[in-house]
């Protein structure tokens, strides 16, 4: 039975909490009862992350950039702990990454809600908290599935889970489906973690985004993947070699040429078998202008994340990221693409108490 939150008996008054972004390279495979499903690769970048505050009020309450989103988090974990009318929460968002464009956003935003709310009202209270540091600490990996049970979480892809608890390149299993299930049942086990790489810290990701656009997500989303066709066992072999053979090495080795090879290569094969839907989709010709032109500056590692709109360059140093940039700003293109340089992001989220 879930432990009530009124027992948690915290002092902690306010948090902070901060994430990275999510870009999702790919899916090994879906649509077969034989395989496992929706298991792929995935990479945490520290920008545009999602910046919150959780504070203990009166009734449950949001503000800020998203806020319906996180208010609807807040109201499905005070559900999930059997929270008393009297543990109110204020959530202030102060940042988070653009919805619907290939960044994780609802996940990220989701998972520190979730976090935020355990910290001061329970079940059990984020450790390190209790005292009177400021500083940040970063969450269990332990207690993050717990987090995405409490919002509804992870039913298909885990890497943003993973990604939230650990920062880093992300290979995942995937889970075992029913046949013609679209996502896991809320009780089945998460999407085990294959393989987990710190990308060197010297490494960058340029993150081209289209304006206006946005993904498939939500009732379109699940319709997309009930028209799509099993993904054939050969695709599956040839994306899970490429993550475990070549990517997930060059990671290791810091070997950014390989690495950045197997990048462009594991996105090739992955978008294959989502082209009967994506042919269809507005943004798709654009992805694929914005690639090429990336490919034409010369850029590496050049791939899109999730359904889009968001195309991404991976980049050996902050130099070459920013002489990469500056081509693209000399071709006039503000009024339609959003471009930002960031880190890949290590570490994962983080909890800070707060006055």
């Amino acid at each position: 039975m879930q432990e009530s939150a009124a027992n948690a008996g915290s002092d902690v008054e306010a948090v902070e909490v901060r994430t990275p972004a999510r870009l999702h390279l790919g899916m090994f495979s879906f649509g077969r009862s034989d395989v496992r499903s929706f298991g792929g690769v995935g990479m945490m970048i520290e920008r545009p992350g999602v910046q919150l505050r959780v504070m203990k009020g009166s009734g449950v309450k949001a503000r800020g950039v998203l806020s319906d989103r996180a208010l609807a988090a807040a109201d499905a974990c005070m559900r999930h702990w059997r929270s008393p009318a009297s543990a109110g929460v204020l959530i202030d968002v102060v940042s988070a990454p653009r919805e619907h464009a290939g960044l994780g956003c609802g996940t990220q935003l989701s998972l520190a809600v979730a976090a935020g709310i355990k910290a001061i009202h329970g079940p059990g209270t984020a450790a390190g908290l209790e005292g009177a540091t400021e500083h940040p600490i970063p969450l269990d990996p332990a207690d993050v599935l717990e987090l995405a049970r409490a919002v509804g979480r992870g039913k298909r892809s885990c890497i943003g889970l993973h990604g939230f608890a650990r920062g880093g390149l992300i290979v995942e299993a995937g889970r075992m489906v029913a046949e013609g299930s679209q996502e896991a049942d809320g009780g089945d086990p998460f999407s085990p973690l294959v393989a987990r790489v710190r990308l060197p810290s010297s490494w960058r990701c340029v993150v081209v985004m289209q304006k206006g656009m946005s993904g498939l997500h939500g009732e379109k989303e699940r319709t997309a993947f009930m028209e799509l066709p099993p993904v054939p066992l050969e695709v599956t072999s040839e994306m899970a070699r490429i993550a475990l053979l070549d990517l997930v090495p060059a990671a290791n080795e810091g070997n950014f040429s390989r690495f950045a090879d197997a990048v462009a290569r594991y996105g090739a094969a992955a978008g294959r078998p989502f082209e009967a839907v994506t042919g269809r989709m507005e943004s798709s010709e654009i992805i694929r202008d914005v690639s090429s032109l990336l490919g034409e500056l010369g850029a590496r590692g050049v791939t899109q994340s999730s359904w889009g709109p968001t195309v991404f360059a991976c980049c050996e140093s902050l130099v070459e990221a920013a002489g990469l940039l500056e081509q693209i700003d000399t071709l006039d293109l503000n009024d339609h693409l959003d471009v930002m340089i960031t880190k890949f992001d290590g570490d994962g989220a983080s909890i800070r108490r707060i006055a």
